[in-house]
């Protein structure tokens, strides 16, 4: 009985100071326990002053949970990593591991090394695994790659995901190049890639215009059976229409209709502004009632391309009409084709 109410009270305290943001609060709430301090109370108490934007308070309390006899989890050193991620402070986010008994190395004070070598490898995959993470969320994917090597350094096979979340890092800054290098890596090592990875890869090579290599990249797709989706689509067409090459945008659109993939509104949208960018306003105008029979509501991207196109191709009734039906289903339309309806 007296254990059920001991558990009761921690799940209790613990449950307060996750409602907290003022580690000032945090740490009075603390001291008006007469008790010892558990591990998930301490763990969220980490959580307090992540949200304060205090990573080296943070780490503190990590060393606290050490010297009370346990080991923080992956969960209390991501947390506090992508803390010290989010400050622009890479070095300690990569410290902090050593020092608890991640990523292969011993601690340096306190019990928190004592761990089984079956967990302990886990557990350095999993917080390697969530610092990418950290840094790909930060913008910072040099960072991100300097871990998956660290990673590899300590003879951790890194999982799949853990190479997407690299290569989308280097494809969100434009770094195609480092991208490609992850993905060519990947097969080097033969790790099996899925389809996120090449969405990732082709999301990169449409950044840098090397449309050419989204195709060489679609085929190594197909000949390692995997599967691709909407998004692998959906990237390839917007590619090609940022290129200003609608006939492949059309084979791809076509290729995806063979496969069974089933075209979204961003399909339509990409295909409708590829046949605007090429001065093709009845091909647009064709998609955009296809759309419309696949009972897919045109959205503002789908409209306001229509209408681009209509306008250059001096056709002001048919942009009027686009208007007005964006008009009519509460579609706002943007400053580009408003000037465009203007100019008609």
């Amino acid at each position: 009985m007296l254990r059920s109410v001991v558990r009761l009270l921690c799940s209790e305290l613990s449950a307060q100071l996750r409602r907290l943001s003022d580690p000032t609060a945090a740490e009075a709430l603390l001291q008006r326990t007469d008790r010892k301090i558990t591990h998930g109370e301490f763990s969220s108490l980490v959580g307090v002053y992540v949200r304060a934007r205090q990573p080296l308070a943070a780490e503190k309390v990590l060393q606290r949970i050490a010297n009370a006899g346990c080991r923080p989890t992956v969960v209390d050193v991501s947390a506090v990593s992508g803390a010290f991620v989010l400050e622009r402070q890479a070095h300690r986010a990569l410290e902090l591991f050593g020092l608890f008994g991640f990523a292969g190395a011993k601690a340096e004070r306190g019990p928190a090394a004592a761990v089984p070598p079956d967990n302990h490898h886990a557990d350095s995959r999993a917080t390697f695994h969530s610092l990418v993470r950290c840094f790909g969320e930060a913008g910072q994917p040099a960072e991100a790659v300097k871990v998956l090597q660290a990673m590899q350094r300590e003879g951790l096979r890194p999982r799949v995901d853990t190479y997407n979340l690299v290569i989308d890092a280097c494809a969100q800054s434009g770094d195609c190049d480092s991208a490609v290098d992850v993905f060519n890596q990947m097969q080097r090592l033969r790790v099996q890639p899925d389809a996120v990875t090449f969405n990732c890869v082709i999301h990169a090579l449409s950044s840098a215009g090397r449309t050419d290599e989204i195709m060489e990249a679609f085929h190594v797709m197909l000949r390692l059976a995997v599967v691709p989706d909407v998004v692998t689509y959906n990237s390839m067409i917007d590619a090609f229409a940022k290129t200003n090459q609608p006939d492949k945008a059309t084979e791809v659109f076509h290729l995806m209709q063979q496969q069974g993939i089933r075209p979204n509104e961003v399909t339509y949208s990409s295909l409708i502004n590829t046949f605007a960018r090429a001065n093709q306003p009845d091909k647009a105008a064709e998609m955009f009632q296809l759309m419309q029979q696949q009972g897919i509501r045109p959205d503002e991207v789908a409209c306001n391309s229509l209408i681009n196109a209509f306008a250059r191709a001096n056709q002001p009734d048919r942009a009027t009409e686009v208007f007005q039906l964006m008009q009519q289903q509460g579609i706002r339309p943007d400053e580009v084709a408003c000037n465009s309806l203007i100019n008609a």
